[in-house]
């Protein structure tokens, strides 16, 4: 008997003798113990199915397995073919994918954990409300089905959450997997779902330390728990009786993972579901163009939350000229602090946002034009004023800055734009008795930090939240009357076809945050550039009219979801080999794939990469574009063969990629 295993790492599934004494024993989805290389290593199997004869050559000797590690399978078949799918569809490996669905631990033989995370002795109710209509009709939808796919749109503050809740609450016993997008949501949700579930639910996310994502690994295997809650790694939850899938702000990009398996948790989601025929929600107050599309053909069932609850208003917004306005500083208009002065008199909270981390996005000698860049990567580096350090956010290198110029030995060095500390530091400057707390990446990387700050702004222990994204995304906090952006212009003009609905996602959801207590909320964004088609759609909260208004430009481009995209990405060493390379390279691909319109496939490159050098990898990319995702992925595939062999390059697969940068 011949039985395929699959370890957790970067390869397919390896073919092994099972002795005879292990027969009975063997089956899909158990751990065995197994030779390789020079040593043993854990792995499931994948198939018991005899390899047909003659597949592998006469001459190679199959080792046999050595032990296996469990009575049943611990791995349900569904969970082995979405395993399976994801490293198929993603072009990468069923291994990668293995190691992606289950914590190393659980191969390793680690053992679980106690939860650092404290929570209250007793579990605080949550104020539950009377359905709307529309909740009600939702609700009913969702409920009554047993499969499908529904897109939840609901403005932000219509309750989708309660209708989460409730439509989890009438599956009798059925178990859910509910995915967010931040670790930072994590906080409140988990009070929302302990006030329902109480011990039946279980938090997955990457903030757990290796024991704590064991021990709740184990609880969602073994049926202890009903709702598995977490952010992308929560799609392989391994429930044995799911019965329906909740992706809330589905829209947002954290939900795909930019290396090794670049999954998309949402995508992957839809497979899961379709693969074990239950239901799935997606929801969000500005849906991906993508997903409003697919319910506007009927691909998806199209559910609307249109109105707040308890009718509260949707807050104003107002758009702020800075080129016309008064400033106080750098970074705030004069009309925004008295705003701000206000609400803090008022006995109210804010949020400010600037989506730029770090002091200054970089240092320049103003007298001959030298910037400090980082030796690894082509960008500028941030100066941190905290750690008066230079730091690059893509390798997390660091530098000292002298008090000279290092090109021309001159002292006029100067910070050039705005950080989130730095408009942390005028603020304080400028409004001395504010409580003040910021969170973006810096201030979160300590475990259980994300935690703290939304407990410290649901206690009133803060006045002022300052941060980047993070605290525009899902948070409820009924003393925010007033939301702001300080520099608007950073999203607009990245060169990539997503920037405008980025854009338009970030602020609407960032004003939702306004006036979701008794009190109104009021929005206001400073911006250059005043004109730009998104703030009007922003201003009237007018998602109908933007997505007219963006699909369009999709549809002129040929861009998603008209089409589907595989990007390439080609790293060198070497900056000189890997422009030879990639020249050898071009000549091959134009054999693959004519460039004619008899094909369905467009190919944009190769070409430098927008930011050429990351981790001192200099490079190129290949993008694409197919109205058949097959056929594109098998382009890719053809493509990838065929230049695998060339010496000192390493490739990089994105099937259906948020970003092109």
């Amino acid at each position: 008997m011949k039985v395929n295993i699959l370890f957790p790492i970067n390869a397919e599934a390896f073919t092994y003798i099972v002795p005879e004494r292990l027969e009975t024993r063997i089956r899909k989805g158990v751990r065995v113990l197994a030779p390789f290389r020079r040593g043993r290593k854990v792995g499931i199997v994948q198939n018991t199915e005899n390899v047909a004869q003659g597949a592998e050559p006469k001459q190679l000797t199959l080792k046999p397995i050595e032990e296996v590690l469990d009575d049943e399978p611990l791995i349900s078949e569904n969970l082995l073919n979405l395993i399976q799918w994801a490293g198929q569809y993603y072009l990468s490996t069923s291994g990668m994918a293995l190691k992606n669905a289950v914590p190393s631990g659980i191969f390793e033989g680690r053992k679980s954990g106690r939860s650092r995370i404290v929570y209250d002795n007793e579990i605080k109710p949550m104020k539950v409300y009377d359905l709307t209509d529309e909740q009600e009709k939702a609700l009913s939808e969702i409920s009554k089905a047993r499969s499908g796919a529904f897109l939840l749109h609901g403005v932000t503050g219509s309750g989708k959450t309660e209708v989460y809740l409730r439509a989890i609450e009438a599956l009798g016993g059925g178990e859910a997997i509910v995915l967010v997008p931040e670790i930072a949501l994590t906080a409140q949700i988990i009070d929302r779902f302990r006030s329902r579930f109480h011990e039946k639910a279980a938090f997955f996310h990457s903030g757990l330390s290796p024991g704590e994502r064991i021990s709740q690994w184990w609880k969602i295997r073994n049926g202890e728990v009903r709702v598995a809650l977490g952010v992308r790694s929560a799609v392989f939850a391994p429930f044995r009786n799911l019965a329906m899938i909740i992706i809330d702000e589905e829209h947002e990009a954290s939900y795909k993972q930019f290396e090794g398996l670049r999954y998309s948790a949402r995508d992957t989601a839809l497979a899961r579901a379709k693969i074990e025929g239950v239901k799935i929600v997606l929801g969000s107050a500005t849906p991906s163009m993508e997903s409003y599309y697919h319910a506007k053909k009927g691909k998806l069932a199209y559910l609307e939350l249109s109105h707040r609850i308890e009718q509260k208003p949707m807050p104003y917004v107002e758009i702020i000229d800075m080129t016309k306005e008064e400033k106080e500083s750098l970074s705030y208009s004069r009309k925004l602090l008295s705003v701000l002065r206000k609400n803090l008199s008022d006995g109210h909270q804010s949020l400010i946002m600037l989506n730029r981390r770090g002091y200054s996005p970089f240092l320049m000698c103003t007298d001959c034009g030298y910037t400090y860049k980082c030796p690894a990567c082509s960008i500028t580096l941030t100066y941190h004023k905290d750690t008066k350090t230079l730091k690059c956010h893509y390798c997390d290198s660091h530098l000292v800055p002298q008090e000279i110029c290092p090109h021309c030995k001159g002292i006029k060095i100067k910070y050039i734009g705005l950080g989130t500390q730095r408009i942390e530091e005028e603020l304080h400057d400028l409004i001395p008795d504010l409580s003040l707390k910021r969170m973006d990446r810096d201030t979160t990387r300590r475990k259980l930090s994300h935690y703290r700050i939304v407990k410290e702004m649901e206690e009133k222990k803060i006045d002022v939240l300052l941060g980047t994204q993070m605290i525009a995304k899902g948070h409820d906090f009924p003393d925010v009357t007033v939301a702001a952006v300080v520099f608007a212009d950073v999203a607009l003009n990245l060169p990539d076809f997503r920037s405008s609905e980025r854009t338009f996602q970030l602020f609407t959801q960032l004003a939702g945050r306004a006036g979701r207590g008794k009190a109104p909320g009021k929005v206001y964004i400073q911006t250059y550039e005043p004109d730009h088609y998104v703030f009007e759609f922003v201003r009237n909260h007018d998602y109908s009219g933007f997505y007219k208004k963006e699909i369009e430009l999709r549809r002129e481009l040929s861009y998603p979801p008209f089409s589907k995209i595989v990007r390439l990405i080609f790293s060198f060493r070497n900056k000189e080999d890997g422009a030879k390379t990639v020249k050898s390279i071009s000549a091959k691909i134009k054999k693959i794939i004519p460039r004619d319109s008899k094909s369905d496939i467009e190919m944009l490159g190769p070409s430098s990469a927008p930011i050429e050098k990351i981790r001192n990898y200099w490079r190129w990319h290949l993008v694409l574009k197919g109205t058949n995702s097959k056929a594109l992925r098998q382009s890719a595939m053809h493509i990838i063969n065929a230049v695998q062999d060339m010496k000192g390059m390493r490739i990089d697969v994105d099937v259906d990629p948020i970003s092109l940068m």
